[in-house]
C-alpha cells in the first residue's frame, strides 16, 4: 500500500512540472495553452489520488495497531523513506509554479490580446499590402521619431483572402509620414479567415513589450534564484522533508486548498485575455500560493 502513495506523490509531481513547464512558455497566445486547464486537473487528480492512497495506509495501520493490544494504541510511525532527489525538485518546482503563474500575466490583453489569439490560430502573418485608397485626411498624432511626425490614417486595401481577393477598410495606420495610394503597408491578418478583419501589427503594444524586455526577464532570474536556494535549504533538512511525504490532514488539506486556489486564480488567464491591471493581480495571487502553501507545512509538520 505504500506503493500507491509513492507512485501516486510521483505521478503528481510529474504532472504538476509537465502544467508548470508549459505554462512558462512566454506565448499566452499559442494554441497549447488551451490545454493547460486540462493538465491542472489531471495534476489535481493525481493529488487526490496520493491523499486517497495516504488515508488507506493510515487506516490499515490503525486497524493493525487494534489488533496488536499489547503495543500502546499510538505506536511511532517507521522511520519515513528520505529521497535527496525530492528535495531538488520539490524546490524548483515552487519556484517553477509561480514564475509559470506570473508569465501569464506577459503579453497582449484584453480585446486586442484575444483577437491576436484567434488570428495566430488561424495561420495569421504581417504581410505587406498596397494602400488601394486613402480615405479622408491623415491625422497628425503629435508624435515624431526621428524628427518626422506621425500620421494615423484610414485606408482601403485589397487583401487576397483564401476566398478571393477583398477589399477591407483598415483604420489607425500609423506611418511616420502621409500615406499615398500605391504605397506598400504592412498589415496584420488569416488569410483563411476574413471575418476577422485587418489590423495593423500589434507587436508594439506596451504591455507585450514591456512584459517581454523587461518582466520575463526579472521572472526568470529571481525564479533560479530562488528555486535553488529553496533546493538547498530543502536538501540541508533532508530529514523534515522526509517527513514532510507522510500524509497529515493538518498539514497537507490546507496546503492542497492553497494550491488550488492558485490554480483557480491563474484559470481565467488561460481561457480568457482580462485586462492588464487584472491580469497582473490574478498572476501575482497565483505566484504567491506555493509559497504560501510551504510555509505552511514547514511551520505545521
Amino acid at each position: 500500500m505504500r506503493a500507491g502513495t509513492r507512485w501516486t506523490g510521483w505521478a503528481t509531481l510529474l504532472a504538476g512540472y509537465a502544467t508548470v513547464l508549459l505554462g512558462a512558455l512566454p506565448d499566452r497566445e499559442l494554441p497549447l495553452k488551451r490545454h493547460l486547464p486540462w493538465l491542472l486537473t489531471a495534476t489535481a487528480l493525481c493529488g487526490l489520488g496520493w491523499i486517497l492512497a495516504s488515508v488507506l495506509v493510515r487506516a490499515q495501520r490503525r486497524a493493525r495497531l487494534r489488533k496488536k493490544t499489547w503495543r500502546r494504541r499510538h505506536e511511532p510511525w517507521p522511520e519515513p523513506r528520505r529521497s535527496r532527489a525530492l528535495s531538488w525538485v520539490l524546490g524548483l518546482g515552487i519556484a517553477l509554479t509561480s514564475a509559470a503563474a506570473l508569465t501569464q500575466g506577459v503579453g497582449p490583453d484584453g480585446a486586442d490580446g484575444e483577437w491576436l489569439s484567434e488570428v495566430g490560430r488561424a495561420g495569421g502573418h504581417t504581410r505587406e499590402l498596397r494602400v488601394a485608397k486613402v480615405v479622408g485626411q491623415p491625422e497628425t498624432t503629435r508624435s515624431r521619431k526621428n524628427d518626422v511626425e506621425e500620421f494615423s490614417s484610414t485606408i482601403v486595401v485589397t487583401v487576397p483572402f483564401d476566398s478571393g481577393p477583398r477589399q477591407v477598410t483598415v483604420e489607425g495606420v500609423r506611418t511616420q509620414s502621409e500615406l499615398a495610394q500605391g504605397r506598400p503597408i504592412e498589415l496584420l491578418y488569416a488569410p483563411s479567415r476574413p471575418d476577422l478583419g485587418v489590423r495593423p501589427p500589434v507587436d508594439k503594444d506596451i504591455s507585450s513589450v514591456v512584459g517581454r524586455l523587461i518582466a520575463l526577464p526579472v521572472i526568470w532570474i529571481l525564479t533560479l534564484t530562488a528555486g535553488l536556494s529553496t533546493a538547498v535549504g530543502m536538501h540541508r533538512r533532508e530529514t523534515a522533508v522526509a517527513r514532510a511525504r507522510r500524509f497529515e490532514p493538518w498539514v497537507h488539506l490546507p496546503a492542497a486548498f492553497l494550491l488550488v486556489c492558485g490554480a483557480l486564480l491563474v484559470v481565467p488567464l488561460l481561457t480568457g485575455f482580462p485586462d492588464t491591471a487584472t491580469g497582473w493581480s490574478l498572476a501575482i495571487g497565483s505566484a504567491a500560493t506555493p509559497w504560501l502553501a510551504l510555509a505552511w507545512v514547514a511551520r505545521t509538520s
